[in-house]
């Protein structure tokens, strides 16, 4: 997204967007208008710009907010881990590539 001046063309430039297209490895810049038509074009595109940041930043509070949720629950699962492993090894089991079996099986 930019807006470029040509050699002889006003002064104001011509407002580009570059978009990807299918079949293309590369993006497109595809010609929005200049003047007025331009700046719209460019207002819509920013518009656009800020609302996905305000949404990333919306996800990166949530994920923050859940952040010690998250790890409780992870010691949780690795402490219930280890106590099954132990009563399985207590009860004659052994772990035969990631699969408990009992012993003399």
């Amino acid at each position: 997204m930019s807006w470029d001046r040509k050699k002889g063309g006003p002064a104001t430039g011509y407002y580009y967007e570059s978009k990807r297209v299918e079949g293309k490895p590369y993006p497109v810049k595809v010609y929005r208008g200049r003047g007025t038509a331009g700046q719209l074009a460019a207002a819509l595109v920013d518009a656009r710009r800020r609302e996905r940041q305000a949404e990333s930043e919306t996800v990166r509070a949530e994920a923050a907010a859940t952040a010690d949720a998250d790890r409780l629950a992870e010691e949780l699962f690795d402490s219930a881990r280890l106590l099954a492993g132990a009563w399985l090894v207590v009860t004659g089991h052994h772990n035969h590539n990631g699969c408990w079996r009992k012993k003399g099986d």
